[in-house]
């Protein structure tokens, strides 16, 4: 049952105006709160929480450290771990409904004598898959904002981000077009050129060559692509770690800017912040691999602090845009 059901079978009335019918309940003290309080829905607060306690987070790019960023995670995290790991446990069931949706596009279009309409069905259920996973992962980063401004996580705000669907999808895209193929086909290259110049190194073995025959042919390849290795490690790691905050920035916004502008964002944010994200990318990764090392017991409470984690990452390394005001748009 949600706050507004809640407030309106109780037949409450509005703490801060008795004389109207409450129609949900504040985010962080519960009172309960009418259309006015809570500007129409917009906001999860009442507003004595909000003059109180204000909707600002206590880090900033100046002021962040990992050590900072994790006090107050893990602060918000021990408030509300329980209902954090529900969200999580029921992102994880969305996803493998998804999954199982995905998978049954697939046999119908294995059945079906047309090869066109098997791989448009094919294409269609991976996309739905990847779309239906986006959206609730969206919500959940909007849930971990809700708690690092001192609210309550809301699992029904998961499904919050559903009118987000085709900015998300262009976005996705984008990322796909002008980021993926390229490093991908920059790593394919690379091991291409890494292989040739090891075999012209080597030497070329035939059937009947003896295991340190074929080892001695195979080294100088091995070699030489682990220095390609090292030499691309750093470019497509460069590249790659402001993507990691595309996701928070489509979430953040009520009303998501465009592709290109989520981009420039995220460039923006990481902008001279790399070496942190990518300290922040190992705790939230060690976190859940210790997690799942507990007998998969704390994988799932595991997830919800690296989410945690990561929203608190974004909110401390946005800048203040024209569009908006550090304040938490509800």
């Amino acid at each position: 049952m949600s706050d507004v059901d809640f407030g309106r079978a109780m037949g409450a009335s509005c703490a801060l105006h008795p004389l109207r019918e409450a129609t949900g309940t504040c985010a962080r003290c519960g009172n309960f709160t009418c259309d006015t309080c809570s500007d129409s829905g917009s906001s999860p607060r009442c507003p004595t929480c909000r003059e109180r306690f204000g909707a600002t987070f206590p880090l900033n790019r100046e002021n962040w450290s990992f050590s900072k960023l994790w006090d107050v995670c893990w602060v918000a995290f021990q408030r509300e771990w329980g209902m954090l790991s529900l969200a999580v446990l029921v992102l994880v069931g969305v996803s493998l409904g998804a999954q199982l949706i995905s998978s049954m596009f697939t046999a119908i279009g294995e059945a079906l004598d047309s090869g066109v309409l098997a791989v448009v069905l094919t294409i269609v259920g991976v996309v739905a898959q990847q779309l239906v996973q986006g959206l609730v992962q969206l919500g959940l980063v909007r849930v971990c904002f809700d708690v690092l401004h001192g609210g309550r996580a809301d699992v029904g705000r998961l499904f919050s981000q559903v009118h987000k669907a085709g900015p998300y999808a262009l976005t996705m895209l984008l990322l796909f077009v002008i980021v993926f193929i390229p490093v991908a086909l920059l790593i394919f290259l690379g091991i291409l050129a890494a292989a040739g110049l090891g075999l012209e190194t080597g030497s070329v073995v035939g059937p009947d060559a003896s295991p340190q025959e074929r080892w001695d042919a195979v080294a100088p390849v091995l070699g030489v692509m682990g220095m390609a290795f090292l030499v691309l490690v750093w470019p497509i790691t460069y590249l790659v770690l402001p993507l990691y905050l595309v996701q928070p920035e489509l979430a953040y916004n009520d009303v998501p800017p465009s592709p290109l502008e989520v981009l420039r964002r995220s460039w923006a944010a990481a902008r001279g912040q790399r070496l942190g994200m990518l300290g922040v990318s190992f705790a939230a990764g060690a976190v859940m691999v210790a997690g799942f090392i507990m007998c998969c017991v704390g994988f799932i409470p595991g997830m919800a602090l690296a989410q945690l984690l990561t929203a608190g990452m974004y909110l401390s390394l946005r800048s203040s845009h024209e569009d908006g005001a550090e304040s938490f748009p509800g």
